[in-house]
């Protein structure tokens, strides 16, 4: 007979929870007391941390790291590409893009390798509260300490043997397990870079492109960073500061920082009764209820019938008390982790101990803020936790459904993906594996995975109270904004992530709109905060805090054919819209360049309009992408210079020392105009306005300290467009281009890309 493990076992919620078994007291709220004291919670998660605070200067510069694209080996990847705050601490995928986007500033449903293939094997866990793991970081567990309870022998990474520590692994789990994308090929380093080189040669030259020495010197157009290292770690070379055990440390603090706890569960364990809805306390009893072991006049079993919070215990709701990790049978979609001979499979944790009692297990994660953290499972194979739950109910149909039904592809990410079907071969072999093993240990008698015979209520119940655990912080991007980078803390190198969706708007907190939630029209649409309406009319405004601004309107999901409408003056109508998205259904996009104030959009609709998802985004209209500015032509070396001119699209121009005046004609609405100035000498100031400018009256203005200027004007209205170049006296050999992208233009490169 096989032997059974002893500790809780690969449970989300156990055998115990018998609808006929479990009624729920009358007292509910007696009966929580006392599970509460017999778990012996404090609704205080973070007690015997030390956690920075978001304005801790390390983790100020740990965020510029973890938003910067020089940490890959192509510049093209950051961190925050599979870790952003505003899809839960992940990248909202089921399998993760890293290198190979085909647009690295997208992320979210739409981010795509340029190959289609998948390279990534497991989901993104979330960066929420990953402070709270004691024992051990990645799916299995691979950067752990070796005693957990005796943290200076040391933690093992996979630079090292299993069992041994290793000496380069740094003070805590999370700046050890920071060592580890950057030397992945398909996560950060890349296919090619430093291809066959060992892992340390890697992270050094990473530190001293960073740093901008040695051989590595040069690599960034821009290199501010030695003066933010020497404002955490001292003034001392780039050499002795900007190290890769600084980087991980700076990495690390980052994450310590996110202390998301301040939950309505959390809440009522520390007394407050009316924290939590009368369903999230049912669930919470469900949770977290123990019976006694079943007494037949026999001895005591070899194992305990245990609960939900048999694998996710303690405050911090991760595997605290217990084995840490446990076999789930989820479907195993993916690439795989590539072994010879059984490439698309994925062992979990026997990969890194090599013990086969560890096959197919993975670690056990926390569940606080489990509610925005999908897609669950190693794989990312469910989307919801009412999924979740329907599989540990009876996991063999769900998962015959799934695999029969290629349920991957009603996801997001593979939905739209032609051969979506025959996109993972392999699933049903490898996912019947895992799930053997279970049937076995159920035939041992081990309380693994069995059905829960809950109601329909009681599972919305568990979810409810799951759901209770969510740090009201994590869905409100006003929150999040002091874990991204603001304007004012810099950008070292030019490589700062711009996070967008598929639709090219500045990346936004998603709304569930299944929930049936409406804005309420008349209000302020929050930026970078997704809304949910329904109706035939909407009105909202938006406060601008600084003039050259890029604003950008975007709707998605639902039904209907709304359109946007813009007015910088008063509630916007088709009659007096300035500017009007474009799009196909529910798609649409509106971008305007503004100035500081308050600001209208209307999404209008006379048929109605069911289940949007209106958001508002901002970025710099002088922000030009790209690591480094893009060149013109220096027209000073072919032409003679011009103080007064009609510049044509695409061609550069020299002008005059001193002030000169420059014209151009917009024929098509919501075209957009880019405007750069390039070489010379001195300084040269740029203005613009549909009428004369002058340095004191103007629409918008682009001032650097030198001849570097560049503003993008977008949804420009037809008419004629004048230019200032201002130069401060010793300006000379001075170019000028204006770029204008028709709508038109816009709508081909968009038809382009496949969007999902």
């Amino acid at each position: 007979m096989r032997k059974v493990k002893t500790s809780a076992i690969a449970l989300l919620v156990g055998s115990a929870f018998n609808a006929h078994a479990l009624p729920i007291p009358d007292d509910l709220d007696q009966a929580l007391t006392e599970l509460i004291a017999q778990h012996g919670l404090t609704g205080k998660p973070d007690n015997g941390f030390d956690l920075p605070g978001v304005d801790d200067p390390e983790v100020k510069l740990g965020k510029l790291l973890f938003f910067s694209k020089a940490l890959s080996g192509d510049k093209q990847v950051a961190c925050a590409s599979c870790h952003h705050p505003y899809l839960g601490g992940g990248d909202g995928l089921s399998l993760p893009v890293g290198t190979l986007a085909q647009d690295p500033d997208v992320l979210g449903p739409g981010r795509k390798t340029t190959t289609g293939q998948f390279y990534v094997p497991r989901n993104s866990p979330s960066i929420f509260n990953a402070w709270v793991h004691k024992r051990s970081l990645f799916r299995d567990a691979r950067v752990e300490f070796l005693d957990w309870l005796n943290p200076e022998q040391g933690i093992s990474t996979p630079d090292v043997p299993h069992g041994e520590a290793d000496p380069n692994a740094g003070d805590s789990l999370l700046a050890a397990q920071a060592r580890f994308p950057v030397v992945t090929p398909s996560e950060m380093q890349g296919f090619e870079f430093m291809k066959g080189a060992p892992n340390e040669a890697v992270r050094a030259h990473l530190a001293a492109r960073i740093g901008n020495y040695g051989s590595a010197q040069g690599e960034l157009f821009r290199n501010q960073w030695r003066d933010y290292f020497a404002a955490v770690y001292g003034d001392k070379s780039a050499e002795e500061i900007v190290t890769f055990d600084n980087i991980t440390r700076a990495l690390a603090a980052y994450q310590q920082s996110m202390n998301f706890t301040d939950n309505p569960w959390n809440r009522y364990v520390q007394g407050d009764k009316n924290a939590l809805s009368e369903s999230e306390k049912r669930g919470a009893y469900l949770y977290l209820y123990m019976p006694p072991p079943p007494s037949d006049g026999g001895s005591e079993p070899d194992f305990l019938p245990t609960q939900c919070i048999g694998c996710h215990n303690t405050d911090s709701f991760s595997q605290t008390k217990g084995t840490n990790h446990h076999r789930l049978a989820f479907p195993q979609i993916g690439p795989g982790i590539g072994e010879p001979g059984d490439e698309s499979n994925d062992r979990g944790r026997m990969l890194r101990n090599q013990s086969l009692d560890d096959i197919y297990s993975f670690r056990s994660t926390t569940l606080l803020n489990v509610e925005v953290t999908g897609p669950y499972g190693h794989a990312g194979s469910y989307d919801t936790l009412e999924e979740v739950v329907e599989h540990y109910d009876d996991y063999h149909a769900v998962l015959d459904n799934y695999i029969d039904n290629q349920g991957w592809c009603r996801q997001p990410q593979f939905k739209d993906i032609e051969n979506c079907v025959d996109l993972f071969p392999d699933t049903r072999q490898h996912t019947d594996a895992a799930a053997k093993i279970i049937d076995d240990e159920i035939a041992d008698g081990a309380p693994v995975l069995r059905k829960l015979e809950l109601s329909t209520q009681e599972k919305a119940d568990l979810v409810n109270f799951m759901k209770a655990l969510t740090d009201p912080c994590v869905k409100q991007a006003e929150c999040l904004m002091a874990w991204l980078p603001q304007p004012q803390e810099g950008d070292p190198d030019g490589l700062q992530l711009f996070a967008k969706n598929y639709q090219g708007v500045p990346l936004y907190l998603p709304a569930d709109c299944r929930q049936g939630d409406t804005a309420v029209t008349g209000s302020r649409l929050l930026l970078a905060q997704g809304e949910c309406i329904s109706g035939k009319a909407h009105y909202f405004y938006v406060d601008v805090t600084q003039d050259n601004t890029t604003l950008y309107f975007s709707s998605r999901g639902g039904a209907g054919r709304p359109r946007l409408f813009y007015n910088a003056d008063q509630w916007a109508s088709t009659a007096n819209a300035q500017a009007i998205s474009r799009g196909t259904g529910t798609e649409q996009v509106l971008k305007v360049t503004v100035n500081r104030g308050r600001h209208f959009v209307s999404v209008l609709d006379p048929q109605g309009y069911e289940g949007l998802t209106i958001a508002a985004g901002i970025d710099s209209a002088l922000r030009e992408p790209g690591e480094q500015p893009r060149d013109i032509v220096n027209a000073c070396e072919q032409g003679l210079p011009s103080g007064y001119a009609e510049l044509m699209p695409g061609r550069a121009q020299c002008a005059s020392s001193g002030d000169s005046y420059f014209f151009v004609k917009v024929t098509e609405p919501g075209s957009t105009l880019e405007i750069r100035t390039r070489h010379g000498v001195g300084n040269s100031d740029l203005f613009v306005s549909n009428f004369w400018p002058s340095t004191s009256m103007y629409t918008f203005a682009s001032r650097s300290a030198d001849n570097t200027e560049f503003l993008r004007i977008d949804g420009a209205a037809p008419g004629w467009y004048y230019f200032l170049l201002s130069g401060d006296g010793q300006n000379e050999g001075v170019s000028i281009q204006v770029d204008l992208i028709r709508p038109d233009h816009l709508k081909a490169h968009k038809q382009n890309r496949k969007l999902n």
